[in-house]
């Protein structure tokens, strides 16, 4: 049980860690460039940056290629198992996949009347995550790692993780709010 914790996560580090890539280097104009949607509500907010975004895509590629650095000295392979370009579009599509999902949740939020960092269980949590793995499940070699049980674990891990991180941003000063 506790090797599938822990090769979920390591499979999954270059899906959790663009949000905080975002969140620390974020900033400046707005995806939505201050739009609202045909609802009068902004499309997504201050808070989804396109520099946050562009960094965060580019903080779980350099995860994912310290993840494959490591493997290589570690004498395991989970990445180091992948043939390079499989490895870089792999980690590329969980980056960018992630930080599409947590747009899409914000999206989504501004429609039900959400305002910025209010908290919507579930989808806060997991919105991100299916959006990497969807993303992720196209590349060539995704089932040989993510297997059901990885998907499975990651369901449930994933929340759980989220709410530690959160709070420990939010405690930092890096998140106005603990969710």
């Amino acid at each position: 049980m506790l090797k599938l914790v822990a090769t979920t996560i390591w499979l999954l580090l270059p899906a959790y860690t663009p949000n905080n890539f975002a969140v620390v280097f974020g900033g400046g104009a707005p995806i939505d460039l201050g739009r609202n949607f045909i609802d009068g509500r902004r499309i997504l907010g201050n808070g989804k940056t396109i520099r946050g975004f562009i960094a965060g895509v580019i903080g779980g590629l350099i995860v994912a290629h310290i993840q494959l650095f490591t493997e290589s000295f570690a004498g395991f392979s989970l990445f180091s198992s992948l043939e390079y370009e499989t490895f870089f579009l792999l980690s590329f599509s969980l980056s960018f996949g992630s930080l599409f999902g947590d747009v899409v949740g914000s999206f989504i939020k501004r429609r039900c009347g959400f305002e910025r960092g209010a908290s919507f269980p579930l989808l806060d949590q997991l919105s991100f995550l299916f959006f990497a793995l969807l993303f992720a499940s196209r590349i060539e070699g995704f089932e040989k790692l993510y297997t059901t049980e990885v998907i499975v674990a990651a369901v449930i891990l994933t929340p759980l993780l989220h709410v530690l991180t959160n709070v420990i941003a939010y405690k930092l000063g890096l998140k106005e709010v603990p969710w």
